[in-house]
């Protein structure tokens, strides 16, 4: 039996990631699901309903482990066959071309940042992440203690980075360059032309540049998605990826890093011997799965994609235009490419709204709806939208915002020329 005197105890919980943990996308949706009430109306976005894979790839991972392919150990940077397969598929937009021994095998596209960042950054060393973007870039960052800088778009081009921003925040410290192409929360997607003078500037400021190019077949607009590789004849190039987006299995974990090498500058600075010592000592994806990436590469029809894209354009025009109706948010940009819509809020327009934080925690309180926040992606007084869903769901989710925003705005049913004056 425990006495009731209290012992000092010699352990205790470290809080170094506690930082970190707290500017992750699921401590903000997590907060955000738990105020909604299971017992009101269906809690959108639905968090358990995915859209349909494709069956080559199904039947690829159940062969694989009916014929046992995916029960030993697979090697730490990876099963040969799946680093091949995607060396193959990645070279389909080359002219440089990768072999398997260029690419690493992670579980997802967020142990293929960790390990971007972990094999590069020394002490004192800075990196330069987008604003907005994906947060989990930010995540390893402050974990690894590495001092983050910002840089800015240019809204009137489309979204194309800020050259000059990028160029005054880089100093002897700073490493690489993240980029994120199609952008997640934006949706823009970059021209070639556009990569090019990323590519430029970045040898210019002797960095590297770092493309995470997860969303690369969600793209639906009219530009096609041009690979940042494509220029690492001009830089050196660390492309990210993964099978998650393209064919909506997020919970299969499994993505790549990929060095596209330029004069062996990875090689002679012992990047490649970096990788590798991290991967042997982290979790590697699951064998079964890289298994099957040689079939899910190669042997996906490509109607599959076209299907994916249609539908998400159907959502996108759609959210778009409804948009407009609403009171209090603006849509600067429709997306081109991922599963959102990002717009600003006018938080002068509301009566009772302090800020984009107060804006969803509402949201989710009242009408069972849940945006993130932009301060999740490195901004104040935006939201990140979902239409990824069907229809019929999409539209009760933006009914359900309309009327939020009419109830909440200083005016009612406020008039659409003073709160929505976009094209």
């Amino acid at each position: 039996m425990a006495n009731d005197s209290i012992v000092d105890w010699q352990f205790s919980g470290n809080e170094e990631a506690k930082e970190a943990a707290g500017a992750a996308l699921s401590a903000y949706s997590s907060k955000l699901f738990a105020l909604c009430d299971p017992n009101g109306p269906p809690i959108l976005p639905p968090r358990v309903e995915t859209a349909e894979t494709s069956h080559t790839a199904e039947k690829a991972v159940v062969y694989s482990v009916l014929c046992g392919l995916g029960n030993a150990y697979a090697p730490s940077i990876g099963l040969p066959a799946a680093k091949k397969a995607v060396a193959e598929y990645l070279n389909r937009d080359l002219p440089n071309k990768l072999t398997a021994n260029d690419v690493f095998m992670t579980v997802g596209c967020k142990q293929a940042i960790e390990l971007a960042v972990d094999i590069l950054a020394k002490p004192n060393a800075n990196v330069l992440l987008p604003r907005p973007g994906f947060p989990w870039d930010m995540v390893r960052s402050l974990y690894q203690k590495l001092e983050v800088r910002k840089y800015d778009f240019v809204p009137e081009r489309d979204y194309e980075i800020d050259l000059e921003s990028v160029r005054a925040q880089v100093d002897e410290n700073t490493f690489a360059i993240f980029i994120i192409n199609p952008h997640n929360p934006i949706g823009n997607i970059y021209s070639e032309a556009h990569l090019k003078q990323i590519a430029e500037l970045a040898r210019e400021l002797k960095i590297m540049v770092v493309s995470d190019e997860v969303f690369r077949w969600t793209v639906f607009g009219s530009k096609p998605f041009v690979p940042m590789a494509k220029f690492s004849s001009i830089v050196p190039v660390v492309t990210l990826g993964s099978i998650s987006k393209g064919w909506t299995v997020p919970g299969w974990r499994t993505g790549w890093v990929s060095l596209h090498d330029l004069d062996g500058a990875f090689r002679n600075t012992k990047v490649v011997d970096a990788a590798k010592q991290f991967l042997e000592i982290n979790s590697k994806p699951p064998t079964v799965i890289q298994a099957a990436i040689p079939t899910i590469l190669e042997d996906t029809p490509e109607d599959f994609f076209i299907r994916r894209q249609k539908y998400l354009k159907d959502k996108a025009d759609y959210a778009y235009t409804f948009v407009k109706s609403i009171p209090c948010l603006t849509c600067y940009q429709k997306t081109e490419a991922c599963t959102f819509l990002w717009t600003e809020l006018n938080i002068s327009c509301f009566k009772d709204i302090k800020d984009a934080e107060d804006f969803c925690e509402k949201l989710a309180s009242e009408k069972n709806l849940v945006l993130l926040p932009g301060k999740a992606f490195g901004v104040t007084n935006w939201v990140r939208h979902s239409i990824d869903m069907d229809s019929a769901t999409l539209q009760d989710a933006f009914g359900r915002l309309k009327s939020f925003c009419i109830s909440h705005s200083n005016t009612g049913e406020a008039s659409l020329e003073d709160v929505n004056g976009v094209n």
